[in-house]
């Protein structure tokens, strides 16, 4: 129950929100095309590149995809970014000598092969 619950309702929301509802729309197209007198090709042509006002201009108005709903517009605005580049400063390094000496660590830690750095 609850799965043909949320099919009914993915449904409802996808024909809401797209143009997917211009699919049910078909049958009209089949049956218009049926009466009308002519091939395909010329019913297409006929129809959709730049349709004149005629005696059936109500119901070729109903036909698929020939005013689809605006069902969903999106407004983004993208905020404004400036960028200003300064002239970096100076870095100064002092050099002082370590306070490290020999006698701090014990002989064992000195004879590895990572040890901490020597000033001279």
């Amino acid at each position: 129950m609850l799965k043909w619950f949320s099919i009914v309702c993915s449904m409802m929301y996808v024909f809401a929100t797209t143009n997917t509802a211009e699919v049910l729309k078909v049958p009209l197209f089949v049956q218009h095309f049926i009466e009308y007198e002519g091939n395909l090709a010329e019913f297409v042509m006929e129809h959709y590149d730049n349709h004149k006002e005629d005696s059936d201009w109500a119901t070729d108005q109903k036909l698929p995809f020939i005013n689809p709903p605006i069902v969903l517009m999106v407004n983004a605005q993208l905020p404004e970014i400036t960028f200003r580049i300064e002239k970096p400063t100076e870095i100064t390094v002092s050099r002082e000598k370590s306070t490290y000496q020999e006698k701090d660590f014990p002989s064992l830690y000195l004879s590895r092969i990572f040890q901490p750095p020597r000033f001279s």
